[in-house]
């Protein structure tokens, strides 16, 4: 189990380290009161448990940009000196709340209860592979024909199938087998996987820029980096979609400045 210490307190950054050490399956990745390095590391490797000081002064900039990690965020451990903070902690998303000075019989039971949380996440995960890879299978002759690239979907929609063509299209998000379509006043969602949805679409017009994330190119206003050095794009609509690492070359890509080539009347000038 990966774990990471965010504590802004340097006496309580390492007893929790030193507790969370003595147990064989945990190993502390890093131990840090620096929010900006434990984002680098959580976003970076696939931290498992992330024990945060509900205390520390930037725990509102570090939550957003946990949040924004999806799928691949760490779950949560929240500590505190102060045990009514521990309704708030569990509205913020923590899976457990610890009180400091921490109890090792308490963090056995926190340790025991992630283990359980990891196995049901990694389980979910597993199983989401699995549908996405029989609907494949059960679609793939009319993948043959459907794949060709620009053509339109035929999405439900109140009722009815709305027919939207790929030039609406803002950005589309995967949400667990299924798409969200993401259109200038709307979204609409639709039974697909990703591999399905990237077959369809036309490769020059649309970028993956997360494991749950295609945005379309026409539509990206800027590229932005935060002080956390995480990336995302901004979209026409105002929506920002997170990059992730994997994804930021082809971004970058993207970004590229155009060569010109002087033309005729230049040259001759």
């Amino acid at each position: 189990m990966r774990c990471v210490v965010l504590e802004s307190r340097p006496l309580a950054r390492a007893h929790i380290a030193r507790a969370i050490q003595r147990h064989s399956d945990a190993r502390v990745e890093m131990a840090t009161a620096s929010v900006a390095a434990m984002l680098a590391v959580c976003d970076g490797e696939a931290t498992d448990l992330l024990f945060l000081d509900a205390d520390h002064a930037s725990l509102d900039q570090a939550l957003p940009a946990l949040r924004d990690m999806g799928d691949q965020a760490p779950l949560l451990v929240m500590v505190s000196d102060f045990p009514e903070r521990a309704l708030d902690a569990f509205d913020r998303g923590a899976s457990d709340f610890l009180v400091r000075p921490i109890d090792a019989d308490r963090l056995s039971v926190t340790l025991q209860r992630t283990r359980q949380l990891l196995a049901d996440r990694r389980a979910q995960a597993r199983a989401a592979l699995l549908e996405e890879a029989l609907a494949d299978l059960r679609q793939r002759p009319d993948l043959a024909v459907a794949a060709t690239s620009g053509r339109d979907f035929w999405v439900s929609g109140h009722g009815a199938r709305v027919r939207i063509g790929q030039s609406e299209i803002v950005w589309l998000e995967a949400a667990r087998g299924y798409v969200y379509f993401h259109l200038p006043s709307r979204k609409l969602l639709e039974r697909m996987t990703m591999k399905q949805l990237e077959a369809r679409l036309d490769p020059a017009r649309f970028l993956r820029v997360h494991r749950s994330a295609i945005v379309n190119v026409d539509m990206i206003t800027s590229a932005l980096r935060d002080r956390h050095g995480l990336y995302a794009v901004e979209l026409s609509n105002g929506t920002r979609v997170r990059v992730g690492r994997k994804y930021r070359d082809g971004l970058a890509g993207l970004m590229q400045p155009t060569e010109i080539r002087p033309g005729a009347e230049d040259r001759a000038a």
